[in-house]
């Protein structure tokens, strides 16, 4: 019993000797930091739209039309007018786009990772960024072909 009173009387003596700002103010720039990430500004990702072909083949001549599939295949066969940037060169080419144009993104299908390519654009400051619907096996239209 005695031990156990000391242990008590030790920690109440801490307690008191310990200046209150040293844990209080820890506690307070956490929860200042917590709400500033809170309030961080939200993209809105409502400016990636898919568009059918048609009405993609419509207005691509308004904006930067981008072929996002290999050198290889966009050499082969592509959307007149395209420029060629890898998915993984887009984004080191960024210095070439222009953020007050739309951005045309095909690949050759619709997938996810062209959705996620396009937020990204989204949050590097491009806006909208249109994808062609089901990619270019969907395209019923004239293709640029290299023999």
């Amino acid at each position: 019993m005695l031990l156990i009173r000391e242990k008590r009387s030790i920690s109440l003596i801490f307690l008191a000797e310990t200046n209150v700002w040293q844990w209080i103010l820890p506690i307070a720039l956490g929860l200042m930091v917590g709400v500033l990430f809170s309030m961080r500004r939200k993209h809105d990702y409502s400016q990636v739209i898919i568009l059918e072909a048609e009405e993609f083949r419509q207005n691509m001549r308004k904006g930067q039309l981008v072929d996002i599939r290999k050198e290889e295949d966009y050499k082969a066969r592509k959307i007149n007018g395209s420029r060629n940037y890898p998915k993984g060169s887009i984004f080191q080419n960024l210095s070439r786009f222009r953020k007050d144009q739309a951005i045309f993104i095909y690949d050759e299908a619709q997938t996810a990772a062209i959705k996620s390519l396009a937020k990204k654009l989204i949050r590097k400051g491009f806006r909208p960024v249109y994808i062609l619907k089901g990619g270019l096996k969907d395209w019923n239209f004239t293709l640029k072909e290299n023999q």
